[in-house]
């Protein structure tokens, strides 16, 4: 995605097919939002994007952290696993944005690991 296509995205604000998460530190969080959007028609999760619009995006070691927690939870975490795709966007000042492909699940329904739906 080019950042002025992200930037277009951003600016619509929030739905029931986009959220934004400034940062990620929960698999338990991650996995309950990757389970809701697969029980639904999917969706995309802009990481490194604050819940009011503004972009403060992420450092390379949060990239590499969060890209790594997001495989582990789709994998793990998740009950059936998800496949998802993830794009790094740099949004300048080594600073990025990770782009959270959840498709809408085949496998319905979906649970955390906690079994919640």
């Amino acid at each position: 995605m080019i950042p002025d296509t992200l930037l277009s995205q951003i600016s619509l604000g929030e739905d029931s097919h986009r959220q934004f998460k400034q940062n990620i530190t929960s698999t338990d969080s991650l996995a309950a939002e990757m389970a809701a959007f697969a029980n639904a028609e999917g969706g995309i999760i802009y990481i490194g994007v604050a819940d009011n619009g503004t972009i403060p995006g992420l450092s390379s070691s949060d990239v590499s952290r969060i890209n790594q927690l997001i495989s582990n939870t789709a994998s793990q975490s998740i009950k059936n696993p998800l496949t998802v795709k993830t794009e790094n966007v740099s949004i300048g000042n080594d600073r990025v944005v990770i782009i959270l492909t959840i498709p809408k699940g085949q496998d319905k329904p979906y649970f955390d690991r906690n079994g919640v739906i």
